[in-house]
């Protein structure tokens, strides 16, 4: 796995097991604090990369680009699984 792709999956996991989707929202600032620190500007650009891309489960939210949300529970965990990833105890 690439570190890349394991950032990403940190990233989806914590998501999902806070369930911050619907009215729930995260600012990438502390989105980037889930990672170690050295990885953090590197967490910002794949956040960034995420919200622009139409299929990626991640959507900015209330009018503000650096809140985000996932799109659904089912489309984080989709992901998480896609990519080999850890899931949340509860969501497999």
């Amino acid at each position: 796995m690439s570190n890349d792709t394991e950032i990403r999956c940190k990233i989806m996991f914590r998501m999902v097991r806070n369930n911050i989707t619907g009215n729930h929202k995260v600012t990438v600032d502390t989105a980037t604090t889930w990672v170690a620190t050295h990885d953090r500007g590197r967490a910002e650009d794949l956040i960034r990369e995420m919200v622009r891309d139409p299929v990626a489960p991640i959507e900015p939210y209330g009018g503000s680009r650096d809140n985000i949300r996932l799109t659904s529970i089912q489309d984080g965990v989709q992901f998480l699984k896609e990519n080999d990833c850890d899931i949340p105890f509860g969501y497999d």
